[in-house]
C-alpha cells in the first residue's frame, strides 16, 4: 500500500510501467465536470472509475481485493477514511469472481483517513475496505483508476510462510518483473521435509520437493550456527539440538554447557539459499563470523542470538535492532547474493 498526495505522483511511475499514463490523466482532468461512469484509458490495462457517493459506517461495508488489477483511489471531493489489511491476515469470503476482478474477504486491520486529493494504491497483497465515514457522513468523489498487474517475467516461490521474509524480499525485487510467492499463496500446504545432514541438503530437498511436486520454481533456506570448538556442532541440527522440539532457551541452555571451560569461543551462523530454476539449482550462501559468549545478553532476538556477538561489533544479535540485525545478518548476505543474481546475471544470461 502506498499513501499520499497528488502532486508527488512522479515519485511512483517507476513502479509500474502503466503508472505514468494513469497519473497524468488523473492530472491533467477537472473531475468535478466529468460525470460518473467508467472511462477506457488504455484499451483494457487502464480504467478510470469516477463515482460519487455518501460515505458509509464499517458495518454496512466489506473487506475486497483484487487480482488483475491495482487500485489507485484518488479524492477529488469530499474525504474518507479507507481500511487495510495484509492479505496473509484476510480470509476469504466469496470465490474469485474473474469477471469483475473481485475477491470479498473476513480480516481485521487499520484505518487510514484520505483527504482530498491524496491518493492510496492498492495492490492485490492488500486488502481494503473504501468507503468509510471519517468525522461525519458527507458526500464524497473519487476516482479509481484500474491499473493492469503486468505479467510477471518470473514467478517464484519462497518455501516460507513469513510475512517479513516474504515482505522483505519482496521490496528487493520491486520493478524487476519477478513475483515471489509464499508456500500458502501457490497452494503449498504441506510440511516441507528437512531429513538432509547439511545445511546445503536441507535447503535443496525444501525447494525441489515444491518444485517436483507443484512444478513451481522455488527458493528455500536453511540456517545453523557452527562452533569451532565443537567441531561445527550444532549446524544443521541447530534447531533441535537439545532434542526433538527442544524450545530456544533448552538449545541455548545446552550449548552454554557444552562450552562450559572452553577458550575458543570462535563461531559463525552460515545460511544457504537454494534456488531450483526450471529443474537447475543455484546456490548462495551468507556467513557471519563471531563469538559465542558465556552468558546470555539481550531479548531482541531468539534462538542462539543472546550468546553470538559477531566480529567488529560489542552488541550480541539479540541486542540489536532488528534493522541492524538485517544489515549485517548471514540470511541476508546469503539473500542479497539471489536477489544479484536474479536482477542481474539471470537476466543477462
Amino acid at each position: 500500500m502506498i499513501f499520499d498526495h497528488l502532486e508527488n505522483a512522479s515519485l511512483y511511475y517507476s513502479l509500474n510501467p502503466l503508472f505514468k499514463k494513469a497519473f497524468e490523466y488523473l492530472n491533467s482532468n477537472d473531475f468535478s465536470i466529468i460525470e460518473n461512469g467508467v472511462y477506457e484509458i488504455d484499451d483494457k490495462n487502464i480504467l478510470a472509475i469516477v463515482n460519487s457517493y455518501e460515505t458509509e459506517r464499517v458495518e454496512q461495508r466489506f473487506w475486497e481485493g483484487h487480482k488483475q488489477y491495482i487500485d489507485i483511489q484518488l479524492m477529488v471531493k469530499g474525504s474518507e477514511k479507507m481500511g487495510h489489511s495484509p492479505i496473509q491476515f484476510a480470509k476469504i469470503v466469496n470465490p474469485y469472481d474473474e469477471e469483475k476482478d473481485f475477491i470479498k474477504y473476513e480480516a481485521e486491520g487499520t484505518q487510514l483517513t484520505v483527504p482530498l486529493n491524496h491518493f492510496v494504491i492498492f495492490y492485490p497483497s492488500d486488502i481494503h475496505m473504501p468507503n468509510l465515514i471519517n468525522q461525519k457522513v458527507e458526500e464524497v468523489k473519487k476516482v479509481v483508476m484500474k491499473v493492469r498487474v503486468p505479467e510477471p517475467d518470473i514467478q517464484l516461490t519462497f518455501a516460507s510462510n513469513n510475512d517479513y521474509k516474504l515482505e522483505e524480499i519482496r521490496n528487493k525485487l520491486s520493478g524487476t518483473g519477478i513475483e515471489v510467492l509464499g508456500l500458502k499463496e501457490s497452494g503449498v500446504n504441506e510440511e516441507l521435509p528437512e531429513t538432509g545432514n547439511t545445511l546445503e541438503a536441507n535447503a535443496f530437498e525444501k525447494a525441489n520437493r515444491v518444485y517436483s511436486k507443484f512444478g513451481l520454481n522455488c527458493f528455500a533456506d536453511d540456517t545453523g550456527l557452527e562452533v569451532e570448538a565443537l567441531g561445527g556442532e550444532p549446524g544443521v541440527y541447530s534447531a533441535m539440538y537439545a532434542g526433538e522440539g527442544a524450545s530456544y532457551q533448552e538449545n541455548l541452555t545446552k550449548l552454554l554447557a557444552e562450552m562450559k571451560g572452553k577458550s575458543n569461543r570462535k563461531a559463525r551462523f552460515r545460511t544457504i539459499v537454494s534456488l531450483v530454476l526450471d529443474a537447475a539449482e543455484y546456490r548462495f550462501e551468507g556467513i557471519v563470523e563471531g563469538e559465542i559468549l558465556e552468558n546470555s545478553r539481550g531479548t531482541q532476538g531468539f534462538g542462539y542470538d543472546p550468546v553470538f556477538v559477531p566480529d567488529g561489533f560489542n552488541e550480541t544479535f539479540a541486542e540489536m535492532s532488528a534493522e541492524q540485525k538485517n544489515k549485517i545478518s548471514h540470511r541476508g548476505l546469503a539473500i542479497e547474493k539471489l536477489v544479484k543474481f536474479l536482477k542481474e546475471d539471470l537476466a543477462n544470461a
